[in-house]
């Protein structure tokens, strides 16, 4: 293991990475990670002091500024993906954590494991009096990036924090569009665990949020590059065609049991939150099956759709039964007084399901082991959320994500 501290040394032993395989073509992904001192070589980077540090990966390259404005010291400046199997423009104006007002200061930037398959760089940055400590992780096998930041003691006062991510580019630019499901084929849908304990996925280019002085000052993101990569324990699916897309995740660790988590969910939901359910090898249900996530990927089983879906609430959660939209798709928006369809399997036979509504059940139905249902219901006005849910003739349930209300 080795450690980079700012200043000459830093730049020092930065300058030896930088020497010691380089890649032939400035533009070319490495066989492994690179860590490069100096201006980046990503086309149309902000990051040209030399100072500045740049890391390569097969699937991606970022940089962080050392040497900038105060404010921009220890952010992600620019993040370039392969596209056509050479790194592709500078997508990125700035990442970073954001602790509250007032700007911070870097202290120390060191590299604290750097092999073939995996890196970590760890900033120490000082903010109103207390010291932030935000981590950047690479693995070589993963096209993204694991973010964490904590505070070393608990703030005082309500922050407004998290990581916010500032594109180059609009973010919905060349996004598929997963919210209408004209013609429902169930083999459009893939399924996967998520790993890490992971309980809820939250897409946005702004994860700040309220953050009271009681609650643990630790935050936790994934800078998604077309792959939730080792978030993923399905490995069959496959990887690396169609356009690469890039996305700001919120990964929330699974604090209690299922019915506590779906009941935070559904209050979140009915403030109009977009957070999701997702699954992972510890989620279970009343009858102890492990939990997965269907997630619509209409253009096959490719670990960038899957991510993308997921983190839109195009999915569902099932720990037996499926269920599967007709028409608007889970995540997607409804309008009032059109009809949201449904259709629901089970091998095991079918025994009943609900509509929620604005956190309350609304409407039920008892199936009485038919393998195969169809119904649907009016959309209603004046709400916020609906959601299905069906059981199994052996308790086990699904449970799609909302449909968000006009």
């Amino acid at each position: 293991m080795r450690k980079y501290q700012t200043g000459l040394p830093l730049l020092a032993a930065l300058l030896l990475a930088a020497c010691s395989a380089p890649s032939v073509h400035r533009q070319a992904p490495p066989a492994d990670i690179e860590v490069v001192r100096g201006p980046t070589s990503i086309v149309g980077g902000n990051a040209k002091g030399e100072q500045d540090i740049t890391v390569r990966t097969p699937h991606l390259a970022f940089a962080i500024s050392l040497g900038e404005a105060e404010g921009q010291k220890g952010a992600l400046v620019d993040l370039a993906l392969v596209e056509n199997g050479l790194f592709g423009a500078d997508r990125v104006a700035s990442l970073d954590f954001v602790p509250g007002e007032g700007q911070l200061r870097l202290v120390d930037a060191r590299i604290l494991e750097h092999k073939p398959e995996r890196l970590v760089i760890e900033l120490t940055r000082e903010w109103n009096g207390n010291t932030l400590i935000s981590r950047y992780e690479v693995a070589r096998d993963d096209a993204g990036i694991r973010l964490s930041s904590r505070l070393q003691t608990p703030a005082r006062e309500t922050l407004f924090a998290g990581y916010r991510l500032l594109r180059n580019e609009p973010g919905s630019h060349g996004s598929p569009s997963y919210n209408e499901v004209p013609r429902m084929v169930h083999t459009h849908w893939t399924a996967a665990q998520l790993q890490n304990e992971l309980g809820i996925l939250y897409e946005s280019d702004d994860l700040r949020r309220p953050h009271k002085p009681d609650q643990k000052s630790e935050f936790n993101a994934w800078l998604n590059a077309g792959s939730l990569g080792s978030l993923l324990a399905d490995k069959e699916m496959y990887a690396g065609a169609g356009r690469a897309e890039l996305g700001l995740l919120e990964l929330t660790p699974l604090t209690a049991g299922f019915e506590a988590q779906l009941q935070e969910l559904r209050q979140r939901w009915s403030r109009g939150e977009k957070v999701y359910l997702s699954a992972n090898p510890v989620l279970r249900g009343p009858r102890q099956n492990t939990g997965k996530l269907y997630a619509y990927t209409p253009k096959g089983r490719l670990t960038a759709d899957y991510a993308s879906a997921a983190a839109k609430g195009h999915s569902f959660l099932s720990f037996g039964p499926e269920v599967f939209p007709i028409t608007t798709n889970f995540g997607g928006t409804a309008a009032p007084f059109s009809e949201s369809q449904v259709e629901f399997r089970s091998e095991v036979g079918l025994a009943r399901a609900e509509v929620w509504l604005d956190g309350k059940q609304v409407a039920g139905w008892s199936i009485n082991g038919a393998k195969w249902f169809r119904t649907g219901v009016p959309v209603p006005p004046n709400h916020t959320w609906m959601q299905w849910v069906v059981e199994d003739r052996n308790g086990n349930r699904a449970y799609s994500n909302p449909i968000w209300i006009k």
